[in-house]
């Protein structure tokens, strides 16, 4: 299964930090997290409310409308949101004081979890759920991380919601034989968990060795990585990688764009080590690309480049870590379809790539080959 090809050839702006003053003036500091959907984006606000920007057709934006915006606006319906997470054409948020989760978007699978396969441009509850930790969102499914289990539903033909069917469910089913999990990441059709004590387990579509277990097969239920001490797990379109105690990442899957980081174009079925990188805190995936926040909080990103994604002031794409160009202080980085996102201390965020549908928040519906600094958040 592969990511739709929604975006097309348009010409590119090569913005940057230093040539966007007047922009950054206009940002108010508090950003506490940011996510980079298939051609979208949304930041969670230090008051605990959500803006999202970028593609609406599939009402992506959770404003009530269905207009692109290239700048952010308002979630409506959402208050006390502790945790957010995008995926190809929806969204979900994590809401207090219930720990319940609401999703708004596309539905065609069930991912918005309320019962029914009806896209919504406002926020709904998924179906009976509370005491979510986490959420993460995928291509058309969505998994949420509890006390003692994880919850998934929407999209299950590839065996993606981990409870040994391949069929869709538009509710929470629980994933079989999994616990003490601390995080989970999910891509267009496969799902990743890392549990407490470093260990990892995926599931789902398997065609580019997605799984990391060395075959091709897919699976229904959660199979065990060969790897220990991991930290963070991030799902991409077609691959996966892990960040390792100790700062490396080792990723696996589908490598046609160079995403694995190998300094090779080869997929493989079980993890390879990340060339030249170390002293990694966070890694995000997207749907052909992969970045990660250094310890001196720069970052690096390799892999497809076609709509300058890697951030480098270029559109060749990179099968070795580049650094994006004049970004410091990085908290956080998010990798989208074909365009990436940073926060900065102090809740600053910048974002580049592929921009025609508004994505990159800059008030402007152009590509850029480094980063430009998200307008109104």
């Amino acid at each position: 299964m592969r990511f739709p090809a929604w975006f097309a050839a348009v010409s590119v702006a090569a913005g940057t930090i230093a040539s966007t003053a007047n922009a950054a003036a206009a940002v108010a500091p508090g950003a506490g997290e940011v996510v980079a959907g298939g051609q979208f984006t949304c930041t969670l606000l230090s008051t605990h409310t959500v803006k999202c920007w970028g593609y609406d057709s599939s009402q992506e934006l959770g404003d009530g409308g269905e207009r692109d915006a290239s700048s952010p606006r308002s979630v409506l319906r959402l208050t006390g949101v502790s945790d957010i997470a995008s995926g190809w054409n929806s969204s979900c948020a994590v809401v207090l004081p219930s720990d319940g989760i609401w999703c708004w978007g596309s539905d065609s699978y069930g991912q918005l979890g309320n019962g029914r396969t009806e896209r919504s441009s406002l926020p709904t509850p998924v179906h009976g759920l509370t005491g979510a930790m986490t959420v993460a969102v995928g291509g058309y499914d969505a998994c949420a991380v509890l006390a003692t289990s994880v919850e998934c539903w929407g999209q299950g033909d590839e065996g993606q919601l981990g409870n040994g069917v391949l069929k869709m469910s538009s509710t929470p089913v629980t994933v079989k034989d999994l616990h003490s999990i601390r995080s989970v990441s999910v891509g267009f059709a496969h799902t990743c968990a890392v549990r407490s004590d470093g260990a990892l387990f995926c599931w789902g579509d398997n065609e580019d060795g997605d799984l990391g277990v060395g075959t091709t097969v897919e699976s229904s239920l959660p199979e065990q990585v060969p790897l220990s001490n991991v930290l963070q797990v991030a799902a991409g379109g077609v691959h996966t990688c892990a960040l390792i105690r100790g700062g490396t990442v080792d990723c696996w899957g589908s490598n046609a764009y160079g995403q694995l980081g190998d300094a090779s174009r080869k997929s493989a079925m079980a993890p390879v080590q990340v060339r030249g990188l170390s002293a990694v805190i966070s890694i995000s995936a997207g749907e052909n690309h992969t970045c990660a926040v250094l310890s001196d909080h720069r970052l690096q990103c390799w892999g497809d480049n076609l709509t300058g994604q890697l951030g480098d002031g270029t559109l060749t794409s990179s099968k070795v870590p580049r650094r994006v160009l004049h970004l410091t202080r990085v908290t956080q980085v998010t990798a989208g379809g074909s365009h990436t996102c940073a926060l900065l201390a102090g809740g600053t965020i910048a974002c580049w790539g592929y921009g025609f549908f508004g994505q990159l928040g800059d008030g402007k519906h152009a590509n850029a080959t480094a980063p430009v600094v998200v307008l109104g958040t």
